[in-house]
């Protein structure tokens, strides 16, 4: 499949992407919360019965995955990709390393994770992944987000999606602001229009 063909077929009508993703932190809350252990095994079980759903076929058009969960097996001897793609969804993967203090403005983060990027990136076509994720976070606090860090995190984004289409994968491009503060609507709608354009800028 082409880039173009991948794109439609994730975002086919009265489909949507399921986000995965979960680290195994997060995973250990919830499966902490119903009494369950987290272990590899649990995990891959959950996701497991996930991926096998009938909803996966009828409402799913892409998953993100984990980097655990691209590697694992499942119990019906096909691996995780593969039962993806069985359901007529297609796999994807957050290749982000997460958000880290942003050098000059340590009360900001940028998201890492270029290092090694091309690398992994071959690595996970190879295994079945189709799109990739890469998130970049933004608080509204007084004079925050800073032009610094809305430059430094669209710059990643920008270099990231170059370096996913290269390797015939599409890229999720997410810069989100978040909704939490003090802020009235007006200020979160400019601080949002600020990030979209200085995006748009960046991988034009």
């Amino acid at each position: 499949m082409n880039l173009e063909e991948i794109a439609k077929k994730m975002c086919a009508k009265g489909k949507g992407i399921l986000a995965a993703d979960e680290s195994t932190g997060t995973m250990d809350k919830r499966l902490e919360s119903v009494k369950v252990e987290c272990t590899e095994k649990n995990r891959l079980t959950f996701r497991q019965t996930l991926f096998s759903s009938d909803a996966m076929k009828k409402y799913i058009g892409g998953v993100i995955l984990f980097d655990e969960t691209i590697k694992q097996k499942t119990t019906l001897g096909m691996t995780i990709p593969e039962l993806i793609l069985k359901n007529d969804s297609l796999p994807g993967i957050k290749v982000d390393k997460g958000a880290k203090p942003l050098a000059g403005s340590p009360t900001e983060t940028v998201t890492e994770g270029l290092d090694g990027l091309r690398d992994r990136l071959k690595e996970y076509y190879n295994l079945g992944a189709r799109f990739t994720k890469w998130r970049a976070v933004y608080n509204i606090k007084n004079s925050q987000p800073s032009i610094q860090s809305i430059k430094a995190n669209a710059h990643a984004l920008a270099r990231y999606a170059a370096l996913v289409q290269e390797a015939k994968m599409v890229p999720i491009i997410e810069p989100e602001v978040l909704m939490n503060g003090s802020h009235d609507i007006d200020r979160c709608y400019q601080v949002t229009t600020d990030v979209l354009m200085l995006q748009r800028i960046r991988n034009s």
